[in-house]
């Protein structure tokens, strides 16, 4: 047997314990207190001491985290380029504006306070108010995790972009002006706003696809993206209008659209709808061909930015609105979500089987983490809700590593053919192992980041729907038999005579392939954070950060304690003690 059949082969032992386990909750309490995490409590008692905490304060963090590499952008498209002297230049500044985000990101993270309910780094300025629309950035545990996964991933689009020769100008301008949208989605707490930045992304990156891809298919590519994005934008403004009615009418803010309460068929529109707009974007079957075209057309940097966060924003949307507000309307609509969950999972599998493109492989591979954290909302459970919101950045990192491994390798391989491409691993091992820790880190194994995120979804979710959680396993069995018949194909078959020339991958390309590896692995092992005699580290831990915000989400679906009997000795109706003579005392009235 095969390192990569072992390899492949652990989600579906992976996936029969999960499915085996009676009393889920204790299972994930033991793994997160083995690894250093206990579970969190919804009202802890006091705010643990972390070391390394305090060190930087920076309280106006979310605006430049928007707009800085909205003006860097700004800044490389004004400069003068005379005879393509300063191109490099284009390329420093687009790398450090991404870094410096990432550094921002990383003080935000460790300063933010886990055990403190609300927003923080909270900014509100009046904009429109007559219409009731403000400029408003916050963020939870939700919204740093996801900016967490968005900086990360910027700085490796910028990093998987280092050949790019063909007007540097052009292309890390809207490379940071997708970057700076995505980061406005995720702070925006003003509905209106919301919707600009969650809109704006398709521009940039339509520009992308459609000026830096070598192949024919990029222009029916751009239209499927403009199609299914549009599509959703359209979905999702119809539902915020929605909300607004049944709000009064007062404000945009999200904390009152969610709060609203529509009648019950206006609300039934308003989740399928918003489902609309997430499946657009995640993607989710039947609205994924986008996908397919773009992630194997785009440039390496631009699939990286695409699957790893601007997509990942419509789970945001399945978590922030539709779980967080649509209560009712969730419970009817989650078995259609376990569906579409296992319709993509499921698609993904077949397709992987029939790929013959290496690029094509890498983009089915990538819809995986979409359907895990899909399912994870059908849950409709404290812990099944978690693991969405954990998936969202463990799934991210997974689909960019996924596909940047795919772009990068078939760039130095010469060819997408995997019939060309059979034996890579001799001639380019780097790349040829990089590809198969992306290929299976989609599958939630072990010790990477998806494994946490994973178990926390299938045992939250197969109380509420145990078909779609076993179907959805099932799948990714399937993708772990498809993930071993291709690699195994490709990295270690009988190298193809007719093949070009193949070349390992140079320095930048390992680095940011690393990076997302690294974080994987990280987030995988210690997902409570490294602590010494218990006392958190430098990181607060990736878990206690998303717990913090999940109580509040998933308050309304918790299951309700049962009220203890009491006994028949402490009941008032009591008899009397021997001897006494006295009759029973009459049980009080209950007060009004």
């Amino acid at each position: 047997m095969s390192v990569l059949s072992v390899v492949t082969a652990l989600p579906a032992y992976s996936a029969a314990m999960l499915l085996a386990t009676s009393h889920p909750l204790t299972a994930v309490q033991i793994w997160l207190e083995t690894v250093g995490q206990p579970l969190p409590s919804a009202s802890p008692s006091a705010t643990p001491a972390t070391f390394g905490a305090g060190v930087f304060t920076f309280s106006f963090l979310l605006s430049p985290l928007v707009w800085g590499p909205a003006l860097m952008a700004a800044v490389i498209g004004l400069m003068p380029n005379p005879r393509g002297r300063y191109e490099r230049w284009f390329l420093g500044i687009a790398l450090a504006t991404s870094i410096s985000v990432l550094g921002l990101t990383l003080i935000g993270y460790q300063q933010f306070q886990a055990f403190t309910t609300g927003l923080q780094f909270e900014e509100k300025l009046p904009w429109l108010p007559a219409l009731g629309i403000s400029y408003h950035l916050g963020v939870d545990g939700i919204g740093v995790s996801m900016l967490l996964l968005s900086a990360l991933v910027g700085v490796c689009g910028v990093v998987a972009s280092w050949e790019v020769r063909d007007r540097p100008r052009s292309y890390f301008a809207l490379l940071l002006l997708m970057e700076a949208s995505v980061n406005g989605a995720v702070v925006a707490r003003d509905f209106f706003l919301f919707f600009l930045f969650w809109s704006a992304a398709v521009v940039p990156l339509a520009l992308l696809v459609a000026g830096w891809s070598d192949s024919a298919r990029s222009q029916g590519a751009v239209w499927r993206l403009l199609g299914h994005w549009g599509l959703g934008s359209a979905a999702l403004l119809t539902a915020g209008l929605l909300l607004y009615r049944a709000s009064g009418g007062s404000d945009f803010d999200l904390d009152t659209l969610t709060k609203a309460t529509p009648s019950a068929r206006v609300e039934l529109v308003i989740a399928i709808l918003l489902v609309v707009a997430a499946a657009s974007r995640l993607p989710l079957v039947p609205l994924h061909g986008w996908a397919r075209e773009v992630l194997a057309e785009a440039p390496a940097g631009v699939a990286i930015l695409t699957t790893g966060a601007a997509a990942r924003l419509g789970g945001y949307v399945l978590i922030r609105l539709l779980a967080a507000g649509e209560h009712n309307a969730s419970r009817t609509l989650a078995p259609y979500l376990s569906g579409l969950a296992v319709l993509t999972v499921g698609y993904a599998a077949l397709s992987a089987f029939r790929a013959r493109d290496l690029r094509r492989l890498g983009a089915y591979l990538a819809l995986v983490p979409g359907a895990i954290t899909t399912l994870g909302v059908a849950g409709l459970s404290p812990l099944s809700l978690e693991g969405a919101v954990l998936s969202l950045f463990a799934g991210g990192l997974a689909a960019a590593l996924v596909v940047g491994a795919t772009a990068t390798l078939s760039e130095h391989a010469q060819t997408r053919s995997l019939t060309l491409a059979a034996g890579l691993a001799s001639r380019a091992p780097k790349l040829a192992w990089l590809l198969l820790l992306g290929a299976v880190s989609v599958l939630c194994v072990p010790f990477l980041a998806t494994f946490p995120a994973g178990l926390m979804v299938f045992l939250g979710s197969f109380r509420n729907q145990p078909a779609g959680s076993f179907l959805v396993a099932l799948g990714l069995v399937l993708c772990a038999a498809a993930v071993d018949w291709m690699l195994h194909r490709v990295l270690f078959g009988a190298a193809n005579p007719d093949a070009p020339t193949a070349s390992e991958g140079s320095l930048p390309e390992s680095w940011y392939l690393g990076i997302l590896v690294g974080t994987l692995l990280w987030v995988g092992l210690v997902p409570g954070g490294p602590k010494l005699f218990g006392v958190p580290l430098f990181d607060p831990g990736l878990v206690t950060v998303v717990n913090s915000s999940t109580p509040d989400l998933s308050s309304p679906y918790a299951v309700p304690t049962p009220t203890a009997t009491p006994s028949p000795s402490s009941s008032p109706r009591a008899s009397p003690s021997p001897g006494t003579g006295a009759s029973p005392a009459p049980t009080p009235a209950a007060s009004p």
